[in-house]
Order: structure tokens, then C-alpha cells, then sequence
């Protein structure tokens, strides 16, 4: 008998004399009721596991399809189509996904691992299976199975542009199919949890650092994940009822460290409301948005020159940013300089001691105050944050002062997509 699988998968796994896998007759008659996609009797070959492993050989070094301006990297390209395509097909499994998308994103390119290389793998039923009652407890259903089925399918045609083919979509359906099988025993054994929209967070600490500004540390029973620069969705429990809004995380992920914090000023009802809660008050946690964030577990994939100009409390994504990258300083080589821009500077976000990072602070935005902590920013990245006229004159400074269009990158404050994405899940009164 060929192939890899091990004794303990024999029961259910059936291996040829070719090493293909299939699903044993036996546990066929009653999963293939179950089994709502097209492949019923899924034979996984060798000649699958090696299209699926070219293609995304392929994938991952970038296809036509890819765009480095747009995508980023392909590995984002990936990340971003799937989980647009998924949240579109079924709003209700995105607080399924309350951490960080592209840490998230990582699981999911471990399943196409999985595919690539599924013959050869010694504990393929166990993976599959504690998989399966891993995502019963966050809520995962069979239709949520099917749904993602159809949804990568889409995905991996999309991202393959001309490397995708018939030959290539049969592999991963069958492969996605066999894996599929080896969980349904699971997850038409355990109950789903229900899905919440959101989760409690408790204000543990509140610290005031500025004129009507604190910075908030809210705790949650959830190890939620995110990168430097994430922001995160909050629902406050007004009086007028919820209202939701998007702050950026100050903190920077330490999976030992269980609360994150927030920086607030009060410039509207909702954040003097925020600004204003006491001490292990409750709000209602969705979850990580998407944007501008640094990636530290792949600090390469980080620019080696950055400049960060702020307006205000715009600081404090940036801050995180910041932090993030000393975090790695062993791993990543660059440089960073930076300028606030306030009034009344704020402290807290001049608490980095690192020799690799200059800041400046100033009270108006100028040509003359970006040259001062920059003179070589001809050859740096820009991360802008502030209001819309604030990014504007900053972006036309940046390129009179010799900066390059294409090194603009803008941090965004405007809470209504993310706002708008929470409504297919958790409608509120009047939308």
C-alpha cells in the first residue's frame, strides 16, 4: 500500500496501489449526503498535489494577475481577495474573523499546504479534525464549510489569472473535497457556538495623556491578534444606544499581555463618552479593520526608511508603528524619523529611546520642519495621519521638498466602511 497515511488514519483513508487517497466506503454511505459541493468521491493523485503545489508556487511569486502597487505582496493579494469575497457571500461569518485579516490569512495559506502536500502528510485526520472542533467553538457551520469551498475556488482563479485552468481548479476542488470529508465528522457531531458580533471589553485602565485625551487598556476573554497600526471597531453603549466607532491600537501584540490599548480624544459625543467612562466599564469589541499596519513576524516586507508625520492624537497608530519596529531592530535594518504636529504635544508619544529613531515636534507643518528631522526624505516612505486638509498639505510639501508620489501612504480615520461592513452583521436602529 503506497502513500504517507498513518495507521491511525487507515479507518477512514483509503490508499491505492498508487498512493492516490480516497474516503473509505464505509464512511462514504452516510457523509455523502452531507457533502454539498461538486466532488462526491474525492481521489486525491499525485498529479493533484503537484498542480496545486505549482500553482501556488506560482501564486506566491505573483502571477499577472498580481499588482505590487495595489496588492502589496501576493501573499496579500491573496488575504484580501478571499476575505473581501467571503464577508460579501456571508456577512454573518465575519465575526468568526475578529483578529487581524492577514494574520488570519496565515492559517488560511496553511490550509493550501495541506492540500499541496496531503498525500505525503502522516496526521492528516487529526489536523482536519481539530480544525473542525477548533472553528465549532468560534460558531462554524457546515454552510460556512460550503461557503468557503466556493468562495477559495473563486479566490485561487482570480489571484491565478492565466495559470488557472480546468485541470488546476479540479486538484484544489478534489483536495479542498477529501479535506472537507475528513472533517464532516466532526462538525456534524458538535453543536456550533453562537455567533456573537461582538464580545465584552472591559475598560482595566484608563491614563490621561493630553488635554481631554486618555489612553484606555481594554481587556477581553478572546485572544484577538493584530499587527502595529491596526485599528480596532468598538461599539459604546450610549445612552441614545450603540454607537460604533474605529480607533487605532496604541499597543503593539504581545500574545503574553492580554488588553490593548486605545488613545481617545474628546472631540465628539462618542469619544467624551469613551473619554469620560471609568474603570472597568463595558464596551462592545467587533473587531480588527483593515489598513495601513506594519507586519512584524515578516519585518523584510518593512520599508528601511520611513517618515511619519502627524496631526495630534494621529500619532498614536503611528506610535504603535514605531514600537513595532524596535521590536525587531535585530531583524530589520532601517531607519525612522518623525514629526508631530500639535499644539500640545502629548508625551506619551515621546517615549521611544531608540538611536535608529528621531522625532520632532512642531507646531505648524512646514517644508522647513519636515527637512529638519528628514533631509534625506527624497529617499523615504511617508505615513501621513490628520485631518483631510492636514494629509493634503502634507502630500504637497512631501513633493516639493523632493519626495516621490508613489512613497505616499495615508492612515485613515474615516470610520463609516468599517461601520458600514458591522451593519451586514449587526443591523443598527435606523440603518
Amino acid at each position: 500500500m503506497g502513500g504517507g497515511a498513518s495507521h491511525e488514519e487507515a479507518s477512514m483513508v483509503n490508499v491505492d496501489e498508487d498512493g492516490n487517497l480516497g474516503i473509505k466506503e464505509s464512511f462514504l454511505s452516510f457523509l455523502m449526503d452531507a457533502m454539498d459541493l461538486d466532488v462526491k468521491r474525492p481521489i486525491v493523485t499525485k498529479e493533484h498535489e503537484a498542480l496545486i503545489k505549482a500553482n501556488w508556487v506560482a501564486v506566491n511569486k505573483g502571477t499577472v494577475a498580481y499588482d505590487a502597487a495595489k496588492h502589496l505582496s501576493p501573499t496579500k493579494f491573496f488575504y484580501t481577495t478571499f476575505y473581501s469575497l467571503m464577508f460579501k457571500e456571508a456577512p454573518s461569518i465575519r465575526p468568526m474573523f475578529r483578529s487581524s485579516m492577514t494574520v488570519q490569512g496565515k492559517v488560511l495559506a496553511g490550509i493550501i499546504g495541506t492540500m499541496s502536500t496531503v498525500i505525503k502528510s502522516k496526521n492528516v485526520v487529526q489536523v482536519c479534525q481539530d480544525l473542525a472542533a477548533r472553528h465549532t467553538m468560534f460558531g462554524a457551520t457546515k454552510e460556512h464549510y460550503n461557503v468557503m469551498g466556493l468562495v477559495l475556488m473563486k479566490t485561487l482563479a482570480i489571484i491565478s489569472g492565466p495559470e488557472w485552468n480546468e485541470a488546476v481548479h479540479e486538484a484544489y476542488l478534489t483536495a479542498y473535497c477529501f479535506l472537507y470529508y475528513l472533517m464532516l465528522p466532526v462538525i456534524m457531531d458538535k453543536q456550533p457556538k453562537p455567533i456573537k458580533p461582538s464580545l465584552p471589553g472591559k475598560i482595566a485602565a484608563k491614563e490621561t495623556i493630553g488635554d481631554n485625551t486618555v489612553r484606555l487598556s481594554i481587556t477581553m476573554d478572546f485572544p484577538l491578534r493584530y499587527h502595529a497600526g491596526d485599528s480596532i471597531l468598538i461599539g459604546l453603549p450610549m445612552h441614545t444606544g450603540e454607537v460604533r466607532r474605529s480607533y487605532a491600537i496604541s499597543s503593539v501584540y504581545d500574545p503574553e499581555v492580554k488588553p490593548f490599548d486605545i488613545c481617545v480624544e474628546a472631540t465628539s459625543e462618542s469619544s467624551k463618552w469613551l473619554v469620560e467612562a471609568n474603570v472597568d466599564s463595558v464596551v462592545n469589541v467587533y473587531w480588527i479593520n483593515g489598513g495601513v499596519h506594519f507586519e512584524t513576524d515578516t519585518p523584510d516586507a518593512i520599508p528601511k526608511k520611513l517618515l511619519f508625520v502627524s496631526q495630534g492624537i494621529g500619532a498614536a497608530p503611528f506610535h504603535a508603528m514605531i514600537k513595532g519596529c524596535q521590536s525587531v531592530k535585530d531583524k530589520w535594518d532601517g531607519d525612522i524619523a518623525a514629526l508631530h504636529v500639535t499644539s500640545n504635544p502629548i508625551s506619551a508619544f515621546q517615549t521611544i529611546h531608540w538611536d535608529r529613531f528621531k522625532i520632532a515636534t512642531a507646531k505648524e507643518l512646514s517644508k522647513d520642519a519636515l527637512l529638519s528631522v528628514a533631509p534625506d526624505l527624497s529617499t523615504r516612505r511617508l505615513y501621513i495621519a490628520g485631518s483631510s486638509a492636514f494629509v493634503d498639505a502634507t502630500k504637497q510639501l512631501f513633493l516639493e521638498a523632493g519626495g516621490r508620489a508613489p512613497e505616499i501612504e495615508v492612515y485613515s480615520f474615516d470610520n463609516a466602511p468599517f461601520i458600514e461592513e458591522s451593519l451586514d452583521v449587526s443591523p443598527l436602529p435606523g440603518h
